[in-house]
């Protein structure tokens, strides 16, 4: 069923699910849509004796190469995947919508790692999980800290000797940590503007962190590190459900006292404090050791690298798909991912 935005009470058993089912996570939440608020939102659930089961929050945007709406639930369904009953109840609602508005694509790329025989019994009906890093929304690959009960200490002792080095010292070379404000997002931007430009990659507007920061309220949280009374370096995290996620982070290393090293373990330590189960630094491309994002983010993650099982992509209007596909094949720059052009042509045939 298509939520009712007019119906408070739906609407708030809605948002109740997303945060608490254990398959919820922030992208699929309200919350979210308002951040990318140049999509459209959707909103679909599923009730048994008057209690939402299952969930799926969509968004849709007008692709420019396609010319119709590109339809995406990030990290959705919230449900068992393994239920394909549900599941496919929750497409066959959105794909309708879809059709009836527009849609050439639908896609959903659940937050669930890769398992062999779930991708098979999915292939049984004709729902096929696609792992192209040109045709996905979201990385394929992230690296997540599982905290599993241990204390910041446990953690820390954990670590390889270089990592807990690298704390350590931070604090002896007289580095503090700070949890900042709404008012210190301009700060954090500029940040974040100076490192963008001299990796030469793009960045968002400011207007972008402060929905962030005001959309998830108290479950938002900026971060700086500071030396000799300076700001160097900061970062963005939302916490929601079992987990705590880095969006985004900004060390244009104007000093080199391993201040990112401290923010994420006090960032670790808040987690724990907080009673989150995982520790999550997004996204990686590659596990290249010499890629720089990779070498990072291991260092803090026990290297968990967790494999999504990929995107389900229901092609609605196949001649606009065929336009979409050939766009990105051509101009996606495969020399920063594990796999190959060919590779991919030969995994997933036309």
């Amino acid at each position: 069923m298509l939520l009712d935005a007019n119906d408070r009470q739906l609407v708030q058993k809605y948002d109740d699910f997303i945060a608490q089912s254990e398959f919820g996570n922030f992208y699929q939440s309200r919350q979210w849509s308002k951040v990318k608020d140049n999509w459209k939102p959707c909103y679909f659930y599923l009730m048994d004796h008057g209690e939402i089961t299952a969930a799926l929050s969509v968004m849709s945007i007008q692709d420019s190469v396609a010319g119709k709406e590109f339809f995406y639930a990030p990290r959705g369904p919230v449900c068992d995947l393994r239920d394909l009953d549900t599941v496919s109840a929750l497409i066959d609602e959105v794909r309708e919508y879809a059709l009836k508005n527009n849609g050439f694509l639908l896609r959903l790329d659940p937050e669930v790692a890769h398992e062999d025989e779930l991708v098979r019994q999915y292939a049984k009906e004709d729902l096929h999980f696609l792992k192209n890093p040109a045709l996905t929304s979201q990385p394929l690959m992230s690296l997540i800290l599982e905290i599993r009960g241990r204390s910041a200490e446990e953690v820390l002792s954990d670590f390889s000797k270089s990592t807990r080095k690298e704390i350590r010292s931070s604090y002896r070379h007289g580095v503090k940590f700070h949890v900042g404000q709404r008012s210190d997002l301009e700060t954090f931007h500029k940040f974040l503007v100076e490192m963008s430009e001299k990796k030469k990659i793009g960045y968002r507007p400011l207007d972008y962190f402060v929905r962030v920061y005001d959309v998830f309220g108290e479950k938002s949280r900026l971060y700086f590190a500071s030396y000799a009374d300076e700001l160097i370096a900061g970062g963005l995290m939302i916490g929601f459900n079992k987990t705590l996620t880095g969006l985004y982070r900004a060390d244009p290393i104007h000093v080199n006292k391993n201040q990112s090293a401290q923010m994420q373990f006090e960032n670790i330590k808040y987690a724990i404090d907080e009673g989150y189960g995982f520790y999550d630094l997004g996204g990686i491309y590659t596990t290249d050791i010499n890629d720089g994002l990779y070498k990072f983010k291991q260092k803090f993650t026990e290297n968990n690298v967790v494999h999504w099982i990929g995107n389900l992509d229901i092609v609605l209007d196949q001649e606009a798909y065929d336009k979409y596909y050939t766009h990105h094949m051509e101009r996606f720059d495969w020399s920063k991912v594990d796999v190959s052009k060919e590779n991919i042509l030969k995994e997933y045939p036309r």
